[in-house]
């Protein structure tokens, strides 16, 4: 029987298409921080980035197929069933409704959009919501700037992609964990210009959601692209 409560993991984003680079970040916080799961959560409306270019079906259905293939992962719809823009603020808010308490929440965010912390919604009250997992690549760090905000530079803690925290280390306040490893270097944006330049996704994809963007000619200038998952 567990007697340690249960460690969540939280991966949002457009996931436009979700890539190797979201499921290797994904594996690399659960390892550095013994979570049990990682939740994929294809956002609506994004608060910060630009509209998606897949529909909210599609992005659902391929986060679906790379969870299916991979034991840690699940997938919530929970971000795409709320209308208006997608703010993290509200999202854990969400599981906290659900009986989940912050020290049991792991964001898990690259230090791209986490070095525009400051920027939002609810900052720095979102920090007491979860804990917030920075993945890294190797030479790829928080400005300084970041790190040296007062309400950030408290909770940094270092850990490694390869070890494990003790275990009372991520059951108190919750904390702000930079994890470096080795994650593919690709993007949704990348994949998206192959696949319109007629390249395809190759490799940078889960087999099972390259499969679903040839199906359904996504990110192409076909008809069947602008078609709602379902309907062609």
């Amino acid at each position: 029987m567990r007697s340690a409560p249960l460690r969540l993991g939280v991966l949002g984003g457009t996931l436009d298409p979700v890539h190797v680079g979201h499921v290797a970040a994904a594996h690399a916080a659960a390892r550095a921080l013994s979570l049990d799961t990682v939740w994929l959560l294809p956002s609506h409306v994004p608060a910060h980035k630009a509209a998606p270019h897949a529909s909210p079906w599609h992005r659902f259905a391929m986060a679906a197929l790379a969870a299916s293939e991979d034991d840690l992962l699940r997938v919530s719809d929970l971000e795409l069933a709320r209308p208006g823009p997608t703010y993290t603020w509200d999202t854990l808010q969400a599981f906290a409704a659900e009986g989940v308490t912050p020290s049991q929440i792991f964001f898990i965010t690259g230090a791209d959009a986490f070095a525009g912390i400051d920027t939002w919604r609810r900052f720095p009250d979102v920090l007491d919501a979860g804990h917030f997992v920075v993945v890294t690549r190797p030479g790829h760090v928080l400005p300084d700037a970041v790190r040296r905000h007062p309400a950030v530079a408290p909770r940094l803690r270092h850990t490694a992609a390869s070890t494990r925290p003790e275990a009372d280390d991520a059951a108190d306040s919750c904390g702000i964990w930079l994890v470096e490893a080795e994650t593919p270097d690709v993007s949704s944006t990348g994949i998206r210009q192959r696949i319109l330049a007629g390249k395809g996704a190759g490799t940078d994809v889960p087999a099972s959601v390259a499969a679903h963007i040839r199906r359904h000619g996504l990110y192409t200038i076909s008809p069947a692209a602008r078609r709602l998952h379902g309907e062609d």
